[in-house]
């Protein structure tokens, strides 16, 4: 069922438990890049065995619009769970929720209410890279699986005709994601990561008064913010690394010093501060 897909062993094998009995629902945690997505389809084609989902009457995936799930979106589910599946397989029918952290907290208690009392033919998929987001009540109607780093080689085998240099820069840039490894490697593939990570590439080479252009236009959008960060320190933990292979000292000062910058705005942004003084002072000091 995940063959072809690069998992850590133990991801793996809490999968393989979960697929051969499959409680009603199941969420799916790990950080965004990993390939929770990827993973939640392989489990529905798996679970209701196809190898197509776009045809499937019985398959239906929830996702963020303008990064929101509304209560409108998850009440529209129970139309959905309304029909009567044919066969007689336990499970025929799949609802995956991605990113469930960005449903509103109505949503959350109209997605709680049918998760209280399922159809017993149904699986609901749950992925999230801040569990922390959802309502505990919730989280205790859900399997939870956590999707680590797989090891580099069980990610590296699925690209042989990738060259070394190219796969080492994609390998760092992407920290051992898989999911940013394949978008990284693979020219036009979609991923919301990429953006940020263009952005950041661009900030580091512009002067200090042209990156300040960027902090109005970002400065309400604190979900952005925080990806920028993040991939501002993607990268600079990607250059301290390969520096480091190098032994080149003084580029690894550089990289370290951004990254205590860097890693401070992180702390700050946890802490509620105002994401445009933390932007700016960040953009100053790169």
């Amino acid at each position: 069922m995940f063959d072809q897909l690069a998992l850590n062993e133990i991801t793996r094998r809490q999968l393989d438990r979960f697929a051969g009995a499959p409680s009603h629902a199941i969420l799916l945690t790990g950080p965004a890049g990993i390939g929770k997505g990827c993973l939640a389809l392989a489990l529905a084609k798996g679970v209701l065995g196809v190898k197509d989902l776009t045809t499937h009457p019985y398959f239906l995936s929830v996702t963020a619009q303008h990064n929101v799930i509304t209560i409108e979106q998850v009440r529209g589910l129970k139309q959905f769970l309304h029909l009567k599946t044919l066969g007689d397989q336990p499970i025929r029918r799949v609802v995956i929720v991605e990113l469930a952290e960005s449903m509103t907290t109505e949503a959350q208690n109209a997605l709680l209410k049918l998760l209280e009392e399922p159809p017993a033919d149904t699986l609901f998929v749950l992925t999230a890279a801040r569990p922390a987001a959802l309502l505990p009540t919730v989280l205790s109607r859900t399997q939870q699986i956590a999707v680590y780093v797989p090891a580099e080689s069980d990610v590296r085998k699925f690209y042989a005709d990738v060259t070394d240099a190219d796969w080492r820069q994609s390998y760092l840039l992407s920290g051992g994601l898989p999911g940013l490894i394949h978008a990284l490697l693979q020219d036009g593939e979609p991923h919301p990561m990429l953006g940020n990570i263009s952005l950041a590439k661009d900030l580091l080479t512009k002067e200090p008064f042209e990156r300040l252009t960027f902090v109005d236009g970002l400065s309400k959008q604190k979900d952005q913010i925080q990806g920028l960060v993040a991939s501002l320190d993607r990268i600079a933990e990607a250059g301290l690394k390969s520096s480091a292979d190098q032994n080149h000292s003084a580029k690894m000062k550089r990289w370290h010093n951004l990254r205590k910058k860097i890693i401070n705005a992180e702390e700050a942004l946890e802490r509620n501060a105002n994401a445009k003084l933390v932007l700016t002072n960040l953009l100053l000091h790169l």
